[in-house]
């Protein structure tokens, strides 16, 4: 059995915190480290954020005897980018009618993404690449939506807005279009570049400011053309459910489109209720 090392986590909402708590105090792992991210984008925010990765460093370079040096950051910032490039490759054929990728493959790729080293998967997405803008059309005619959530880690959950009838074809999810929109700068310091890059990212609702966020679901509902949107909700994660609403009347209001708030859990034990209000959402799309 696979025993890792170390075990880091970040304070993006309360239950990470209290799940650092329980790897601490419940498992044998020695080495953990707690992540202090702000959750406001100011530039005193950004000037702390630095401070506490230079200190996560520190405590690489000691737990792990590793070097970690500007030249390894850089080269590191480029492979990263590389893939993150490549990812938003896969998701531009996502805008053709009907797209070449469903919306369930383009999670998997996006969580193998979180698996492998980013070299290998760099290679690995660029001979994907080549083979899908060889595919032939492999949907019919259908709805195009955008799922927004937090954290999707089983496909299922697509494959079952694609069984009844739905077009995935944009995401607004922390495992999705969240985790690689945004690039490292290249130039410059490189662990600021970091700092500045994962802190005025897409943010999470766990940020203090939700309007960044809003602005980039509507570009995407744009880029995309997307017909109707689906919002799930995993239970226990609180700034999600809070955040639901608000963005289901931001995109009401202001792109005129169909929106649907639904409420999940990882296992999936309320599939069957799911099923029923996915595909007459569909349906009433259609």
């Amino acid at each position: 059995m696979f025993v890792p090392s170390g075990y880091v986590v970040s304070n993006s909402c309360d239950n990470q915190n209290k799940i650092y708590d329980l790897w601490r105090h419940c498992t044998t792992i020695q080495k953990t480290y707690f992540i202090n991210t702000p959750h406001s984008t100011t530039e005193t925010a950004l000037h702390f954020f630095c401070e506490e990765l230079e200190r996560f460093r520190e405590w690489l370079t000691k737990s792990f005897e590793v070097e970690i040096t500007e030249e390894n950051l850089k080269k590191t910032i480029n492979i990263f980018n590389e893939n993150r490039r490549l990812l938003r490759q896969v998701y531009e054929l996502r805008r053709q009618k009907p797209p070449l990728v469903s919306g369930s493959e383009a999670l998997e790729i996006v969580l193998s993404s979180m698996m492998i080293p980013k070299d290998e998967h760099n290679l690995l997405l660029r001979r994907l690449l080549d083979e899908i803008e060889e595919r032939s059309i492999p949907f019919e005619k259908s709805a195009r939506l955008l799922v927004s959530g937090s954290v999707i880690g089983n496909p299922e959950l697509l494959r079952l807005i694609e069984s009844v009838g739905g077009c995935i074809v944009a995401d607004d999810l922390c495992t999705g279009s969240r985790y690689f929109w945004n690039l490292i700068e290249e130039d410059g310091e490189p662990m600021k570049a970091i700092a500045e890059r994962y802190l005025r990212k897409i943010p999470c609702p766990f940020m203090y400011s939700s309007e960044e966020r809003f602005r980039h679901v509507r570009e995407m509902v744009k880029l995309f053309d997307v017909e109707g949107i689906l919002i799930f909700s995993l239970k226990s994660c609180d700034v999600h459910s809070f955040d639901a609403p608000l963005l289901a009347e931001e995109l009401k209001n202001n792109e005129n489109l169909p929106v649907i708030c639904l409420e999940w859990e990882h296992s999936l034990s309320g599939i069957a209720q799911l099923r029923t209000r996915i595909e007459a959402f569909i349906e009433m799309l259609e």
